[in-house]
């Protein structure tokens, strides 16, 4: 496994794209601000650090939120992704 890469981001302008989502990582984990706005959820942020991973060949994994305005968000290496043997699988008995 290649070294993890994690940050916070709170605006767009804190995300070094190229820095963050480099071909050598497999997993980038970051913590997106997600704030609410009279009473709904503003999903601006969040959409645009996926677009930029998906951009520089990361795909979002997992996510969980993190406190109120917090989502931390896992995302893969598309090559990782693909390089990973298929599961075998699992052997059922038959009923005899």
């Amino acid at each position: 496994m290649t070294e993890q890469a994690t940050g916070v981001v709170e605006h767009i302008e804190d995300l070094d794209v190229p820095a963050v989502f480099t071909p050598h990582r497999d997993q980038v984990m970051l913590a997106v601000r997600v704030p609410s706005v009279f009473s709904t959820l503003d999903l601006g942020l969040i959409t645009q650090v996926i677009d930029a991973a998906n951009q520089a060949g990361f795909s979002l994994a997992r996510t969980q939120s993190f406190r109120e305005d917090w989502l931390l968000c896992v995302f893969d290496s598309y090559a990782a992704v693909f390089a990973r043997p298929a599961t075998p699988p699992t052997p059922t008995s038959s009923p005899t």
